[in-house]
C-alpha cells in the first residue's frame, strides 16, 4: 500500500534524534536499535488516516502517529523478552544483544517517549494508558489462561492487538477534530481491524517460511501460544503431537480446514470494521482506510 510508505517516511522524520538525550549510551543504542527495525507501520497509518478522515491534517496527526509506533515497538520488545525470541524482522532481538535488563529499560523509555509525544490532551494519554492496560492483560492471559474457544480468543485478540489499533484510530480522530460519533466509530473500526490483523498473524505463522516473515515460524505451536488456527484444529480433533511431527507443508495440509475457518473469521472482523467506517463521512481518506482493511487480510508477512 503506497500510503504506508508515505507514513513510514513521515515517521522517520519524527524519530530522527529522538534518542539523542537518552543516557547511558547502551540504553540509547538499544532504543534506537528497536526503532530502526521498521515494520509495516500500520498503526501509525491508522492514526494518520483517521485524522484525515475527520478533516484534520498530517501535521495534526504526526505526534499521535509517533506515539502509536513507540507503544507498538515497546510491545515487540516485551514479546521478545517473554518468548525468549532470538530474531525479530530478521535481526537479533534487543535482549540477545544488550541483555534482559536493558531490554526492560528500553520498554520503559519507549512508553515514556510515547506519552510525551501525546501530551497536551488528556484524552490522548488516557488512550495510550488504556491500550497499555489491555495489552498487559493480553500478555498475562497468554501466560496463565490460554483461550480454548473462539469467544475467549477474540477477547484476547482485542486486548493483545485490537486495543492499540483502536487507540491509534481514536487518537487520530481526536487530533483531527472529529465529533464524538466519528471518534467512537473510528475507535471501534480500529478494534476490529486489529483483531483481523492478529488472526492473519496466526495464519501466517502456519503457512509462511522464516525467510518471508523475518522471524521463526510455527512458534504458536512450539511455544503453546494461543492461535485461532490451532484452537480450531484441536477442537476439531487434531492432536498437538501430530502437528509437532509435521514439516511446514504437512502442517498446512493437516490444518487446511482450520486455516480456512480462520480466514473466514478474519473476513468477518473486517466486515464489522467496514460497517463502522460507513458511519464516517465519505472521503478519499475513508476509502484509504477501507483499502487498508483489504491489505491486512491479504498480506503475506
Amino acid at each position: 500500500m503506497a500510503f504506508l510508505d508515505t507514513c513510514s517516511t513521515l515517521l522517520d522524520r519524527e524519530l530522527a534524534g529522538i534518542t539523542l538525550k537518552i543516557k547511558p549510551k547502551e540504553l540509547s543504542d538499544a532504543v534506537a536499535y528497536g526503532l530502526e527495525s521498521k515494520g509495516k507501520r500500520i498503526r501509525p497509518a491508522v492514526a494518520i488516516l483517521s485524522c484525515l478522515a475527520v478533516g484534520g491534517s498530517i501535521g495534526d496527526a504526526k505526534k499521535v502517529a509517533l506515539s502509536a509506533e513507540l507503544v507498538h515497538t515497546s510491545s515487540l520488545v516485551l514479546d521478545d523478552v517473554i518468548d525468549k525470541a532470538e530474531k525479530r524482522r530478521g535481526r537479533e532481538t534487543i535482549h540477545t544483544i544488550w541483555g534482559e535488563n536493558i531490554a526492560l529499560l528500553t520498554i520503559e523509555l519507549l512508553i515514556s517517549l510515547a506519552l510525551r509525544a501525546a501530551l497536551g490532551d488528556v484524552r490522548l494519554t488516557e488512550a495510550i494508558s488504556k491500550s497499555l492496560f489491555f495489552m498487559g492483560e493480553g500478555e498475562a492471559i497468554e501466560l496463565v489462561n490460554v483461550p480454548r474457544d473462539e469467544k475467549s480468543y477474540l477477547d484476547l485478540a482485542l486486548r493483545k492487538t485490537g486495543a492499540l489499533f483502536g487507540a491509534s484510530a481514536f487518537m487520530g480522530a481526536v487530533v483531527g477534530g472529529g465529533d464524538d460519533d466519528s471518534i467512537e466509530n473510528l475507535e471501534q473500526f480500529g478494534n476490529h481491524l486489529g483483531i483481523a490483523f492478529q488472526i492473519q498473524d496466526d495464519i501466517l505463522d502456519c503457512v509462511s517460511s522464516e525467510e518471508d516473515l523475518g522471524k521463526p515460524v510455527r512458534q504458536d505451536l512450539f511455544m503453546g501460544r494461543p492461535s485461532i488456527v490451532l484452537i480450531d484444529a484441536i477442537n476439531s480433533g487434531v492432536e498437538k503431537s501430530e502437528m509437532l511431527l509435521c514439516n511446514n507443508g504437512e502442517l498446512m495440509d493437516l490444518l487446511s480446514d482450520s486455516i480456512e475457518y480462520a480466514r473466514g473469521l478474519a473476513a468477518r472482523e473486517i466486515a464489522i470494521a467496514k460497517e463502522y467506517l460507513q458511519m464516517v463521512d465519505e472521503s478519499r481518506w475513508r476509502r484509504q482506510l477501507e483499502s487498508l482493511c483489504d491489505y491486512i487480510v491479504n498480506r503475506d508477512r
